[in-house]
């Protein structure tokens, strides 16, 4: 039985659940073993009592299960997605880490970890003006200096935060609170599939499931997971934003706020977040810089005559020596690029290269 199959028809099993299906993930990794696995042997897992794991010995026996898994694959091989589970390579490490990752979510859209930064942006579906601007100046931004940007595609903050990533041609990932082959809202069409084009819309609900309100506590929980800090623009004070950020707190996520009118009811929850001790922002590159990204160059010391992305990837180096294909992964750079980058940074005399191939930033 094909993987995925087998993971779909575990998690119907009754008693299970999320939390003791990804501890089975973790225990046994080869859904082809997982399969085998006695009552006996479940019960010994973490967490496990008789009651799962009888559940799980019925279920593999159960056709009902078997023809509802099988009808759920077919769905989700029909509409170009794929399940990403807890044991696979490609699962984000920073997300599996958590202290409650989905088991497996279903992913429309190329993107797959790697070195870079994942922000997570997020606030009010009925933003001011201001508010829209800076989600979108922040989303552009932070794509720019290669990292990828993840929200919820919500009306209002999330999509200016996408839109803002996919007009510079950066990644941005969505995580929805339906199926991942269900745009919503449907305004949000353009955004949709342009994010499956380049980047990744994620979901943990199954093909075709309607959003409804009590997924989209669950689904915050997967913004904060995959990103290594997050950001909020605007938020009332009871925002459902705060869902999320609770959620980043748990996690040992950093939080970053921006300022905003005093004025304005949009400007509580990042004020009052700022107050509580989360990172006041007003550049992107800040948020890098928190998160470790970026080395801060003193302004004095700052090169010039360099293009912008000669720039950004000298910001990228900080200043221990790097390998070309690392900083190729790390900034979202063709590797045959940044060669030729850092061969003319070189010949500026601001990096050199050292033993082994390496290069190191001079200064």
């Amino acid at each position: 039985m094909e993987g995925a199959l087998v993971w779909l028809v575990l998690a119907r099993a009754p008693s299970v659940g999320r939390v003791r299906l990804a501890t089975l993930m973790s225990a046994c990794p080869d859904p082809a073993d997982a399969w085998r696995l006695s009552a006996a042997e479940l019960v010994q897992l973490e967490g496990w009592g008789r009651q799962a794991a009888e559940a799980v010995v019925a279920v593999r026996k159960d056709a009902a299960a078997l023809r509802h898994a099988g009808a759920e694959w077919d769905r989700a091989v029909r509409a170009g997605l794929r399940l990403v589970a807890l044991p696979a390579p490609d699962y984000p490490v920073h997300l599996r880490l958590t202290p409650d990752p989905p088991p497996f979510f279903y992913q429309a859209g190329p993107w797959t970890p790697d070195a870079r930064p994942v922000v997570a942006i997020v606030g009010s579906r009925k933003p001011t003006p201001y508010g829209l601007a800076v989600a979108e100046r922040f989303g552009r931004e932070l794509a720019q200096a290669g990292a990828v940007v993840v929200s919820g595609m919500a009306r209002g903050i999330d999509c200016a935060a996408h839109r803002g990533a996919l007009d510079v041609g950066g990644t941005t990932l969505a995580i929805l609170g339906g199926g991942a082959d269900i745009c919503y809202p449907r305004e949000a069409a353009g955004i949709y599939h342009r994010i499956r084009e380049t980047g990744g819309v994620i979901s943990e609900q199954p093909p075709g499931a309607e959003p409804r309100s009590e997924h989209f506590p669950e689904r915050n929980r997967i913004i904060s997971g995959l990103a290594h800090g997050i950001l909020v623009v605007e938020a009332g004070q009871q925002s459902g934003t705060l869902i999320t950020v609770g959620a980043a707190l748990r996690q040992g996520r950093d939080v970053f706020a921006i300022p905003g009118p005093v004025t304005s009811p949009m400007s509580v929850g990042p004020h009052t977040l700022i107050r509580d001790g989360a990172c006041l922002v007003t550049e992107p590159a800040q948020i890098l810089e928190e998160l470790g990204f970026i080395t801060p160059v003193p302004t004095k010391a700052a090169p010039v005559g360099l293009t912008p992305v000669e720039q950004r990837l000298l910001g990228w180096m900080g200043l221990d020596a790097r390998w070309a294909g690392d900083l190729a992964s790390g900034c979202g750079l063709a590797a045959g690029e940044v060669q030729s980058l850092l061969t003319m940074l070189e010949l500026k005399g601001l990096v050199r290269q050292v033993s082994g191939g390496q290069y190191r930033r001079i200064g």
